[in-house]
């Protein structure tokens, strides 16, 4: 891995701008969120200034011969790109739901397999257009041993299918939109999950359901590009204890999977805090309180306590 200082950085990605808005040149094909954080980044390698530009985020919009289609690509640059992975995020009106999120994964599995600080953009949507007719067509097939792609795909144990599990995440921070929306997606994708995702700095994910899925989903949000993430606890449930039985619904602690928020508050930069006595608060409220200091590390107090 090359290591650039934010300069270095910065003067990157602004030449990756400069070239993908000239191979893109229509208004349609490529937007910049805020056009501000370019001429910002650009005063900051100028010397003009000292203060960090917000981080560079844009969309794009190629087209693809074979199959006919448009796809759209959300990017974000970290502000040590390209040392670090961007966040990238592709999507098609021709693609469903389990298609794209696997197009997705395999995208970020081939950008991660390139040399950092070398600029990807152009990589990226090159295997983007080599490769988007595959998922165009993917079908798994539900029960077998192998998937459109040739992965083996192992039958849930009997132990899995009959345990319910509740993954408690930290993350050192979740600022990023794509990343937001990502989790949000992989919560809500098979419907059998509930919990839900706390943002800003620290970042909490608490997912909970069957426990070949609340795996899964931990497997691939670890997979992102993350300054610190861990599972710091995990409850397993078996659905039959002795005599007792019970069902998934019967031990969930949460309805759906849904973002949180509890009194935002700004920071420096992008950073944003929650407050974490409401958030306390919300977890003894589901029958988590004693979860705050495994996650934190302090004992959690409400909002009014001194």
């Amino acid at each position: 891995m090359t290591d650039l200082d934010v300069t270095e950085c910065l003067q990157l990605q602004l030449s990756e701008v400069e070239m993908l808005q000239s191979m893109f040149p229509s208004e349609n094909e490529f937007c910049v969120d805020d056009p501000s954080v370019i001429s910002d980044a650009q005063s900051y390698t100028d010397g003009d200034t000292t203060e960090l530009p917000h981080q560079i985020s844009f969309t794009l919009k190629i087209h693809v011969d074979d199959p006919k289609c448009d796809v759209e690509i959300l990017c974000q640059f970290p502000l040590h790109y390209p040392s670090e992975l961007p966040e990238l995020f592709a999507r098609s009106d021709i693609l469903s739901r389990q298609p794209q999120k696997q197009l997705n994964d395999d995208l970020l599995e081939h950008v991660t397999s390139l040399e950092r600080g070398e600029i990807c953009i152009g990589e990226a949507i090159q295997w983007i257009q080599d490769n988007i007719a595959k998922y165009v067509t993917y079908s798994p097939d539900a029960g077998a041993s192998s998937d459109a792609f040739g992965r083996t795909n192992s039958k849930k144990s009997k132990s899995e299918e009959n345990t319910f599990s509740r993954l408690w995440i930290h993350s050192h921070h979740i600022y990023s939109k794509f990343k937001r929306k990502d989790i949000l997606d992989l919560g809500n994708d098979s419907g059998s999950l509930t919990g839900f995702c706390l943002p800003g700095k620290p970042g909490i994910i608490c997912v909970e359901g069957p426990k070949d899925e609340t795996e899964d989903l931990w497997a691939r949000i670890r997979r992102w590009n993350w300054k610190k993430i861990s599972c710091k606890h995990r409850e397993d449930i078996p659905l039959k204890d002795g005599d007792e039985e019970r069902t998934f619904d019967e031990l969930r602690k949460f309805e759906g999977f849904e973002e949180k928020e509890f009194d935002v508050r700004g920071g420096p930069g992008r950073e944003y805090h929650m407050d974490l006595g409401l958030f306390y608060k919300f977890l003894e409220q589901k029958q988590c309180g004693f979860v705050f200091k495994l996650l934190l590390g302090v004992e959690g107090k409400f909002a009014s306590d001194p």
